[in-house]
Order: structure tokens, then C-alpha cells, then sequence
């Protein structure tokens, strides 16, 4: 063999290492880490801006809501998120209904995972941008605005509906405590 033909070969191995090692960065670098373990929150992204997809995305909420009731008894994050992963196509299949029911023919997609989201102020609690465990409820193509709240530990109820606040009997000194508990979740990390 040349020493040409050895040099080359050599070339070639070392932009092929190089190549492999960018593409293993990338791939580890977009893997998020949840800086929030104590959280997860619920995102209903509408199809568009427009005043239709608008409003439909918050009745996909109110019957998205109604699943996850369940989840203000779980005293654990690990109960919630296990209800969460079964219940992935139950809540796809419940956003269809409504979206179907209300004349559109394109489709919701739910997931679980580790999403970045901007900073955010929820009722009077301040959340941080950062990494968060997050339900995503994906209407159509998901190009419009966002509505969101926590489902653990569960908040969704207690700034949305008081209605059910007083159904359930949650006293505002358990919604101060609920709120401080999140505030010291939050500060931990």
C-alpha cells in the first residue's frame, strides 16, 4: 500500500470520528433534563390563532380537564405520571370528539415528556423558564397560542373553576398551602 493511499485512509477515518462525534453531541445536547421533577403541566396547543381554533381549544381544556380529574387525588408524581403514559390515546380520543363535534377534520396528538417553556405566571405563582415534564395536547398542526396549567401537584381546578373548588370543599387556606408546597418545589432547583 502507498503511504498516499495510507494517508488518505487516515483522513478519512479521522473526519469520519469527527463527523460521528458532532452528530453524538447534537443528539445528547437535545436531550432535555427536567430542572422542575416536582411538576407537570398540561399544554393545549391550538391549531392556529384564529378565533375558531381559539375557542375550540378551550373545550378540548374543559373536557381534558374532566379526564385528569382523578389526578387530585394522587399523592404521588410518579401516580400521575403513570396515569398520564396508560391514558395517552383515552385523552387523543376525548380531544377527537371535540374537535370532530365542533366541524374540523384535523386531529390531536398527546405526549409525555421533558419540554422547554418560557416563563410564565400562573394566577398569582411565577414559574420560571426552564425544562418541565409536560402532557402536550397537539390540536392540527399546533401553530396557535398554548393554554396551560399544573396537573401535579394539581392546579388546574383551583385558578380555572371555583365552581369545583367548592364542590371538592378545598378551603383557601388549603389553596394557600397547595401553592406554597409548588413554591417550595420550585425553589429547590
Amino acid at each position: 500500500m502507498k503511504n498516499s493511499d495510507l494517508k488518505q485512509k487516515c483522513v478519512l477515518s479521522l473526519i469520519l470520528v469527527i463527523v460521528m462525534a458532532v452528530v453524538l453531541f447534537y443528539t445528547y445536547e437535545d436531550t432535555p433534563q427536567n430542572q422542575y421533577s416536582g411538576i407537570i403541566r398540561l399544554h393545549v396547543i391550538a391549531n392556529s390563532d384564529s378565533e375558531e381554533d381559539q375557542e375550540l381549544k378551550l373545550k378540548v381544556r374543559d373536557e381534558i380537564i374532566k379526564k385528569t380529574k382523578s389526578l387530585q387525588e394522587s399523592q404521588s408524581i410518579e401516580d400521575s405520571r403513570e396515569y398520564l403514559q396508560t391514558h395517552l390515546k383515552d385523552m387523543e380520543e376525548t380531544a377527537n370528539k371535540v374537535i370532530e363535534e365542533n366541524g374540523k377534520s384535523y386531529k390531536a396528538e398527546a405526549n409525555l415528556g421533558i419540554r422547554w417553556i418560557p416563563e410564565k405566571t400562573y394566577g398569582d405563582m411565577y414559574f420560571p423558564a426552564g425544562n418541565y415534564e409536560a402532557l402536550n395536547l397537539t390540536l392540527g398542526r399546533g401553530e396557535g397560542q398554548n393554554w396551560w396549567c399544573v396537573l401535579f401537584p394539581p392546579l388546574c381546578l383551583i385558578e380555572e373553576d371555583e365552581e369545583a373548588i367548592k364542590e371538592m370543599g378545598i378551603s383557601e387556606e388549603q389553596k394557600i398551602e397547595i401553592k406554597w408546597k409548588l413554591m417550595d418545589i420550585l425553589k429547590e432547583k
